[in-house]
């Protein structure tokens, strides 16, 4: 090219017609150029919408969600209890569960289909309709709130698809979904209602165990044979850490949905707390959960270990069930609700702690399906928590009862009793000291159920593969 601070002209170099071998940078370019050169700084584009704005979304409908299953488990007795079903208390949030177990499978291979700005409107709007067909209007200010925050402020731009949406939704594993969701109901069932409903030596007992496996290895076939994306692929469970760290996860998780269960039964029957104040004695466990996710975070980023974590994170929990068992005895005060801490605290610690061990062994175009497993995983185990919960604690109650209560009317007193915490409130003098003290019997035993997922998931942390990051 010219040189505009000279009056002479560079000669071209050989094999080089004018400027046609001469790119915008002045470089000679040859037969073997690229036509089109990548340029040396790549322009810049303004995002649609600002980072802080999509984290003000996501954090939003974050509380609104956990707001929800807090709710729901402070909820679930008093409930169960106006249709004189404290027994199926349980089910109230197994349902929520279930659904989520269904969904959110999917979620993700709607939204490339459908979009995911209008997959997340449908989303508030059908949280909406549940809420208000429950008249949980409380949260209806947040929803709306939610929702005009997407409609204005989140805008994504979707890639353009090279196939139609009808051959996309042929992909989706309905099939896959139906069969997983199908047998959980079973395997619920059997645990919920064995030894209630019907006796554990029944056809019941029989059908639904046969029904849930048979439904379970039909889901794995299907998965590995027939769906053309599967939900889940099962192979991905090879993979260094995977399957520990889904195994670590679902204990804790289970240890924990089965204490947030019991917790606010505990004050309702003990002392006689409202909803709302039940309710409020689950918020150190949630502060828990986020502290631990944050200090394993801090931790594994200033020294690359995860293993420690995943080791100490189950006797961290450990604590909680333990004081429990040993210091919940009816009188509890507001210093002895802050017990259930650590309990959130491990949780917290092992969540954060088996998911970098899991993705750090892994490729990155696995990570998205690791993930989807392991947020399955988390659902399943807080529908087993509170489901292994509900059946100890009736259990265990029943048992103390008949023992304890005796005389006449004690059949009425028993099954009015197992049936509604109302009823309980309402008892006065020896009797409802006797009822208190067979139901804290029956709590204790749920706590010892989350001590030992919690010690599991500590022995299994010792089994994850060491890897620096």
């Amino acid at each position: 090219m010219a040189n505009i601070e000279s009056d002479t002209v560079e000669p071209v170099p050989p094999g080089i017609l004018g400027t046609q071998g001469i790119d915008a940078n002045g470089h000679a370019q040859d037969e073997e150029s690229p036509l089109l050169q990548r340029p040396d700084i790549e322009p810049n584009l303004k995002p649609l919408t600002g980072v802080g704005t999509i984290i003000a979304v996501l954090l939003l409908g974050e509380f609104i969600s956990n707001a929800d299953a807090t709710l729901v488990m402070a909820a679930a007795g008093r409930i169960s209890s106006e249709f004189n079903r404290l027994r199926d208390a349980s089910w109230l949030s197994t349902g929520y569960t279930l659904g989520l177990c269904a969904a959110q499978p999917m979620y993700g291979k709607l939204s490339d289909i459908s979009g995911r700005k209008p997959m997340l409107l449908i989303s508030y709007l059908l949280f909406a309709v549940g809420c208000i067909m429950r008249l949980f209007i409380l949260q209806a200010p947040f929803l709306a709130l939610a929702a005009a925050l997407v409609i204005v402020k989140l805008n994504v731009t979707e890639r353009p698809q090279p196939t139609s949406k009808g051959s996309k939704l042929a992909k989706v594993d309905f099939l896959g979904t139906a069969l997983l969701g199908s047998s959980v109901i079973a395997m619920t069932t059997l645990v919920d209602q064995g030894g209630k409903s019907f006796p554990w030596s029944s056809w019941w007992t029989v059908l639904l165990a046969s029904g849930g496996v048979s439904l379970l290895i039909a889901f794995v076939l299907v998965e590995a044979y027939v769906a053309r994306e599967p939900i889940f692929n099962l192979r991905i469970l090879r993979r260094t850490n995977v399957a520990i760290a889904y195994i670590i996860g679902a204990l804790q998780i289970t240890a924990q949905l089965g204490l947030m269960f019991s917790v606010p039964l505990y004050f309702q029957v003990t002392q006689r707390a409202s909803t709302t104040a039940a309710g409020v004695h689950l918020i150190p466990a949630v502060v828990g959960n986020t502290l631990g996710g944050l200090l394993a975070g801090i931790f594994i980023r200033h020294t690359g270990q995860f293993k420690i974590l995943l080791v100490l994170a189950g006797l961290v929990a450990g604590i909680s069930y333990l004081l429990l068992y040993l210091r919940w005895d009816g009188h509890s005060g507001f210093w002895q609700s802050l017990f259930i801490l650590p309990g959130g605290l491990g949780t917290g610690i092992a969540g954060a702690s088996s998911f970098i061990a899991m993705s750090a062994m892994l490729p990155a175009e696995e990570i998205a399906m690791a993930t989807a497993g392991y947020m399955l995983i988390v659902g399943f185990s807080m529908t087993a928590g509170v489901t292994t919960s509900n059946s100890v604690l009736g259990m265990e109650f029943q048992r103390q009862l008949r023992l304890n209560v005796h005389g006449p009317g004690s059949e009425e007193v028993i099954q009015r009793a197992m049936a509604d915490t109302n009823y309980i409130a309402h008892l006065t003098g020896q009797l409802r000291e006797i009822v208190v003290a067979c139901y804290i019997s029956g709590l204790r035993h749920t706590y010892l159920v989350s001590l030992g997922c919690s010690l599991l998931a500590s022995f299994g942390g010792l089994f994850i593969a060491r890897h620096q990051i």
